[in-house]
């Protein structure tokens, strides 16, 4: 069953800048072994509370006073159905893993002028249709790129379509080579409306690994939905370095990479779907136990197949408590 992406907080770069300066909700990764009642007793800032600038910073003393070691990432993702922001505290415990990046780009390689001013417009309208609200925001995927319901974003997202399949030797060349990250990002975003080849797949495995978060995003989404396209793509897509990207303290790899394995989990292959049980459980466990649904989504997704939860039943259980498919997954 493909899953259309229905896009309610964040799309390419993350997520958007926030409606309202409120806390809706804490939540934690890579805590094994960490007692989190107690964590989240000792923090500076709690459901309810305001949201500053230097909240941040002060959480990060907290967790380091609390656990003895810094954690792996704190961030505000808006937005929850209010306009609050979802506060996600990465921790380094039993089931946070170092994820290794790429070597750094050293060369100088710019984007044009064009592919720069279409990436803003395409944003612009993105974020305008995410916050207008209703079916805007549905997302299809079933050609292997992007295309937003919403009629302005859909028209951006066609012409960004149109550059990549007349440059795409350009964005190659400037994902694998630029030392500037934000025209890699842009290139990555880009290169998943180019023609569907393996030179585009294996160019976008690789940015998975860069070191830089945006870039990871954007081509790990890119892969993702090229993936929820073709069962022909996930066998290009090696399963490992999205296994390692899950465990990551960064909460972004975490997210996309839960979207990605979802995708590369549709045709129910035994062999992955056991490796995911045996290399990527807790952290799967952790995400799907996260009290905001969107961000739960993909996690229980993956979760329910590993289980054995029928097709038919997949969105009933990823949109229910996750306690019904941690019960199917020990049965």
């Amino acid at each position: 069953m493909k899953i259309k992406v229905i896009i309610a907080v964040f799309f390419l770069y993350g997520a958007l800048a926030s409606a309202r300066d409120r806390v809706s909700d804490i939540e934690f990764y890579g805590y094994k072994g960490i007692d989190i009642e107690a964590l989240r007793k000792a923090l500076p800032v709690h459901a309810g509370d305001k949201y500053f600038a230097e909240t941040d910073q002060q959480i990060r003393r907290a967790v380091k006073r609390a656990t003895g070691h810094e954690p792996t990432y704190v961030g505000a993702v808006c937005c929850d159905e209010q306009g609050d922001n979802v506060l996600f505290i990465g921790l380094a415990g039993g089931s946070s893993k170092s994820f290794a990046y790429n070597p750094e780009p050293k060369g100088m390689l710019q984007l044009s002028a064009k592919i720069m001013a279409l990436d803003r417009q395409l944003q612009a309208a993105v974020e305008a249709a995410v916050r207008k609200g209703g079916d805007g925001a549905q997302e299809d995927d079933s050609n292997g790129y992007a295309l937003f319901k919403d009629p302005a974003a859909h028209t951006m997202q066609l012409a960004m379509r149109d550059y990549a399949l007349q440059h795409q030797d350009e964005l190659l060349r400037v994902l694998k080579s630029s030392s500037d990250s934000e025209q890699r990002a842009i290139a990555a975003n880009a290169l998943g409306y180019a023609q569907q080849s393996p030179e585009q797949i294996a160019a976008l495995v690789w940015a998975i690994r860069d070191s830089d978060e945006t870039v990871r995003n954007n081509a790990t989404r890119a892969l993702a939905v090229l993936a929820s396209s073709s069962a022909e793509v996930v066998k290009q897509i090696p399963v490992e370095p999205i296994i390692a990207m899950i465990h990551s303290g960064v909460w972004t790899d975490r997210n996309k990479a839960s979207m990605l394995l979802s995708a590369m989990t549709d045709a129910r292959d035994p062999k992955l779907l056991e490796q995911l049980k045996t290399q990527a459980l807790d952290a799967l466990i952790e995400m799907a136990t996260w009290r905001y649904a969107s961000h739960a989504f993909f996690a229980k997704i993956i979760l329910a197949r590993i289980a054995g939860v029928p097709e038919e039943r997949l969105i009933q259980a990823a949109t229910g408590p996750a306690q019904a498919i941690l019960d199917e997954l020990n049965h």
